[in-house]
C-alpha cells in the first residue's frame, strides 16, 4: 500500500507540475505528450532504462530522470508504453497503457533499487555555535551543527561513482575520501573541519628543569611527596604547564591548617600558591578535598570533597563535586539534584573541559536528573556549568535506563566522554563479563565499546579482576583514548603477561600497543606500576607518560618515562634508583610533566614533592586547536 501510494502520489506531482505547463501548450493544437518518469527513491549514476510506444524509444538515467517521446497524440487515442531494457524489469503499476484525455501523461516507472552499500561519516572538530552543510552527488544533503562519529549516510548503489562535498561552513573542511566507486564493504567518510595548526611558540627554556610545586608564595613552606597528591596541569602555548592542581596538607599555606587534605592551585610564573578548596567565607574546607582536574587554560579546577561547608545546605554525609575559578575565586556546587542542593548521594571523579564550561563525574545519586527504575548506580553524569544542567550518559541500550559507569574523562571541547563500566547493557553484543571502555560523544544516540581486540572481538580477562576500574585517558582533541590492562590478545603478539597501555583511535577504530621501546621490545614489568591507572596523554595524543616497573625501557625499575606513541620512543623522566613516583600527568603538548616523587629533585629545596619537570619536546606543529 505504501509503495502504491508513493507511485500515486509522484504521478500527482509530475501531472500538477511538467504535465501542467505542456497542457498549455497543447489545448491550442489538441495534441498531448507521453513520458516516463523515474519514481524509485535512490538512482544510480551509471544505470540506465529505455522505454518504447511502439514508434520510438526513451532512455530513463540519472541526468535525465523525466523524459517525454517527441511523437504527440490527440484526445480519444490510446498508448501503451514498454521497457526495452534496464537492469531491472520496471513497475508501471497499471499505468503503462490507456487513452488520452485532454492531457499529458506522464507514466511512473518504478524500476526499484540497485545493490546498495552504507556509508558512514565522521565529523570532526564543529565547535559549539558552528553549523557546517555537505552533500552527496545523489542528490542527499546534510546540515550539522555538532561533531559526530558514525554519522549515517545511507545507501549508495554498488558500482557508483560516489561524491562527498562540502556546502556551507565557517571554514573549509578536509574530506577523505570525497570521490569513490562504491564496492559492497561500507567506508566511513572523514570530514575533518579543525581549525587550521596554531604554531605557538613552546614555553621557553625554564632556568630549572625541576621545579618544586608543592611550596607556599613565598616558598617558606614545604610540603614533601608524602602529604601531596594527585597533580594535574594546565596552561597553552608559552604559557604551557604554568599552571598546576593537586591535593595536599598545605598547613600554614593560604589559610589551611594542615588538618584536612585541601585542593590548592599554583600559578608556576608568579609563583602564586592559593586554597582552591574553601567556604564563601574564605574558611577551609571542613573535610578532605581530593583528585582535582584542572582546565586547558589552567582558570577552573574541578574537584571532590568531603566538607561540608562548602555550599549551603550539605546533608548527604558523602564526597560532593565543585568546581573554582581563578577570576571569582568562588567554588560552584556542581553535583547539584534537581531541586538543586547537594545530590541525595556521593559524587566523585570530576574531570573538565578546556575551557571549564563541561564537567563530567561520576555519582551513586538518584535524584541528579529523574531515573527511572529499576536502575544501577553509580552513573556518569555530563554537566553544563554555564547553564547549570546535566545529562546522565550510561543508559541501557534498549531500556534507557541507568545502566552504571565510572571513571570519565573528557576532550577538549566537552563533546566527548570516555568512561570504564562493568555491565553488559551499555552496547549491544556486549558478551564478555568483564569490565570495558566506552566511548559517548554529544549527538550520537548510543554509545561505543572500545576496549575489544584489533580484529574486533572479546578479548581475554588477561589476570586481572574481572570488575577492577579502569582509568581511561581521551586526548584534548577527542580522537585518542589510553587505557591499560593485562589482556594479551587485543593485539598480536603480546606475550609478556603484564599490565600494558594501549591507545584507541575514535576515527579509525584502530587500536595498538604502546608500551613497547621503539615499538619493538616488550616491558618485563607493568607500565604503569598501578592496576588500572590514567595515563598521562598530550592535546594530539603523540605524548604519554607514565611510570613504569619494567627494567628494559630505559629506566630503572619505578621511574617515569614520557613515550612518542607513534615512533615508540622512550624518553627517561624520572632516573630514582631507591624511593618511588607517583602517577605522572602530562601537560598540553608534552613539554611538562608533572607527578610526586620522594625525592628532592628541585636542588633549591631539600625537600620532596610534586615537581613539575621540563621535557623540551619542543612545540605541537600538527596540533589544531
Amino acid at each position: 500500500m505504501k509503495r502504491i501510494l508513493h507511485t500515486l502520489f509522484f504521478i500527482c506531482i509530475l501531472s500538477n507540475t511538467d504535465a501542467q505547463q505542456g497542457n498549455q501548450a497543447a489545448n491550442s493544437s489538441g495534441e498531448y505528450r507521453i513520458g516516463v518518469g523515474w519514481s524509485s527513491s535512490l538512482f544510480s549514476n551509471i544505470e540506465k532504462f529505455e522505454f518504447s510506444n511502439g514508434s520510438e524509444k526513451i532512455e530513463l538515467n540519472a541526468t535525465n530522470r523525466v523524459v517525454y517521446f517527441t511523437q504527440k497524440l490527440k484526445t480519444g487515442q490510446t498508448y501503451r508504453i514498454t521497457q526495452l531494457s534496464g537492469p531491472r524489469a520496471c513497475n508501471f503499476w497499471g499505468q503503462s497503457e490507456g487513452t488520452i484525455t485532454n492531457q499529458d501523461v506522464l507514466i511512473s516507472a518504478d524500476c526499484g533499487s540497485p545493490p546498495l552499500t552504507i556509508y558512514k561519516a565522521n565529523f570532526r572538530g564543529i565547535e559549539t555555535g558552528e553549523t557546517f552543510a555537505f552533500a552527496d552527488g545523489h542528490g542527499r544533503s546534510l546540515t550539522i551543527p555538532f561533531s559526530a562519529l558514525n554519522r549515517n549516510l545511507g545507501g549508495y548503489p554498488v558500482g557508483d561513482s560516489f561524491t562527498y562535498k562540502q556546502t556551507g561552513g565557517p571554514r573549509p573542511c578536509i574530506i577523505t575520501p570525497n570521490t569513490s566507486i562504491v564496492t559492497a564493504t561500507s567506508i566511513t567518510v572523514d570530514c575533518d573541519c579543525r581549525k587550521k595548526p596554531t604554531n605557538g611558540p613552546p614555553p621557553a627554556p625554564p632556568k630549572n628543569t625541576y621545579d618544586l610545586v608543592t611550596r607556599s608564595s613565598d616558598d617558606k613552606v614545604l610540603n614533601t611527596y608524602y602529604e601531596s597528591w594527585t597533580p594535574v596541569i594546565g596552561g597553552k602555548s608559552e604559557d604551557e604547564g604554568r599552571y598546576i592542581a593537586f591535593a595536599m596538607y598545605g598547613k600554614g599555606i593560604d589559610g589551611s591548617t594542615g588538618n584536612y587534605r585541601q585542593i590548592f592551585w599554583r600559578d608556576r610564573k608568579s609563583g602564586v600558591t592559593k586554597l582552591v578548596s574553601k567556604a564563601a567565607d574564605g574558611k577551609e574546607g571542613d573535610g578532605n578535598s581530593l583528585v582535582p582536574a584542572i582546565s586547558a587554560d589552567g582558570k577552573s579546577v574541578a574537584f571532590e570533597s568531603y566538607a561540608k561547608n562548602l555550599c549551603d545546605g550539605d546533608m548527604n554525609g558523602g564526597r560532593d563535586v565543585f568546581v573554582w575559578n581563578v577570576t571569582t575565586d568562588k567554588v560552584t556546587l556542581v553535583s547539584k539534584g534537581m531541586n538543586g542542593g547537594t545530590a541525595n548521594a556521593e559524587s566523585t571523579e570530576p574531570v573538565i573541559s578546556g575551557d571549564g564550561s563541561v564537567v563530567a563525574y561520576t555519582s551513586n545519586a538518584s535524584n541528579i536528573v529523574q531515573l527511572e527504575p529499576v536502575f544501577s548506580t553509580p552513573n556518569v553524569y555530563v554537566h553544563d556549568v554555564n547553564s547549570s544542567s546535566s545529562v546522565f550518559i550510561t543508559k541501557d541500550y534498549e531500556t534507557g535506563k541507568a545502566a552504571g559507569g565510572y571513571s570519565p574523562t573528557i576532550s577538549d571541547d566537552g563533546t566527548k566522554v570516555a568512561f570504564c563500566a562493568f555491565t553488559s547493557r551499555l552496547t549491544e553484543n556486549d558478551k564478555n563479563n568483564l569490565w570495558d571502555i566506552f566511548l559517548w560523544q554529544r549527538g550520537n544516540p548510543g554509545l561505543k565499546r572500545i576496549s575489544m581486540t584489533a580484529a574486533g572481538g572479546e578479548r581475554n580477562q588477561g589476570y586481572e579482576s574481572s570488575s577492577r576500574v579502569v582509568f581511561p585517558a581521551l586526548s584534548g582533541n577527542g580522537e585518542y583514548i589510553a587505557f591499560v590492562t593485562t589482556s594479551s590478545d587485543i593485539v598480536p603478539d603480546d606475550n609478556n603477561q603484564l599490565q600494558d597501555v594501549f591507545l584507541y583511535n575514535t576515527t579509525t577504530s584502530a587500536i595498538k600497543r604502546v608500551s613497547r621501546l621503539n615499538n619493538t621490545i616488550e616491558g618485563d614489568g607493568d607500565s604503569p606500576i598501578s592496576q588500572g591507572e590514567k595515563v598521562g596523554i598530550s592535546y594530539d595524543g603523540t605524548w604519554i607518560t607514565y611510570n613504569t616497573n619494567a627494567t628494559n625501557l630505559g629506566v630503572p625499575k619505578g621511574n617515569i618515562v614520557l613515550q612518542n606513541t607513534e615512533s615508540g620512543k622512550i624518553i627517561p623522566i624520572t632516573q630514582i634508583t631507591h624511593g618511588s613516583t607517583a602517577r605522572p600527568m602530562l601537560s598540553r603538548y608534552g613539554n611538562y610533566v608533572v607527578a610526586g616523587c620522594s625525592e628532592p629533585y628541585d636542588k633549591r629545596f631539600s625537600s620532596s614533592g610534586i615537581f613539575a619537570i621540563y621535557t623540551n619536546i619542543g612545540a605541537c606543529n600538527t596540533c589544531i586547536e
